[in-house]
């Protein structure tokens, strides 16, 4: 499994819808493209099959693991990977649980490889600090997440997301604490992490 992942992020409008009617003059709102190629599907369920069977996943792979067995919620998807693939599943909460994991890992090998290293040094503070490991990959998340979506609307062409940028966002949210960093992540209040979890799942 290589630990390589390809992320790219940039902005474009949305193409008017053609209509029979008389064409007006309408602003198109931007929005946010993000290609990010991480796991498969066959290589979760692979891992799965692995963790069944008792094995320990080495590397990148044990970092995928610990992601998917993180979500007990899901692991009834885990074990139908592939059968029900129709290009438009529909999740509870209309979270998709394969995109969540995939970020859940990208986070993941940030904190293994020390990659940038404010994410290994951010993670181990928060856990220090007494927040669930489960909960700091979520701060890890969207602060990463916010960084994306500025680097599609303002960044180069390129696409490159600015991680000295993001190691600084996550230095002053470091020592902030947990109701105040989530209030700076844009919350009310400390978010209550995957309600999905409480609904049928199927």
């Amino acid at each position: 499994m290589s630990d390589s992942k390809e992320l790219k992020v940039r902005s474009s409008s949305n193409s008017p819808t053609a209509s029979s009617e008389p064409a007006r003059s309408q602003p198109t709102e931007p929005r946010v493209v993000i290609e990010f190629q991480g796991v498969s599907k066959e290589v979760m369920s692979q891992v799965w099959e692995q963790l069944k069977a008792g094995a320990t996943p080495e590397g990148a792979a044990f970092t995928l693991a610990r992601s998917m067995c993180d979500h007990q919620h899901w692991w009834a998807f885990y074990e139908t990977i592939g059968i029900f693939d129709t290009g438009d599943e529909q999740y509870p909460g209309d979270v998709n649980p394969f995109l969540h994991v995939n970020l859940h890992f990208m986070i993941g090998l940030q904190i293994l490889n020390a990659s940038p290293k404010g994410a290994q040094h951010f993670y181990s503070r928060r856990v220090e600090l007494g927040d669930d490991p489960h909960e700091v990959v979520h701060m890890m998340m969207e602060a990463f997440q916010r960084h994306l979506v500025w680097t599609a609307i303002h960044g180069d062409p390129g696409g490159q997301i600015d991680m000295n940028a993001y190691e600084a966002t996550l230095a002053v949210l470091e020592e902030l604490d947990s109701e105040e960093l989530w209030e700076k992540l844009g919350h009310e209040q400390r978010p209550q992490l995957h309600p999905e979890a409480y609904e049928q799942q199927f």
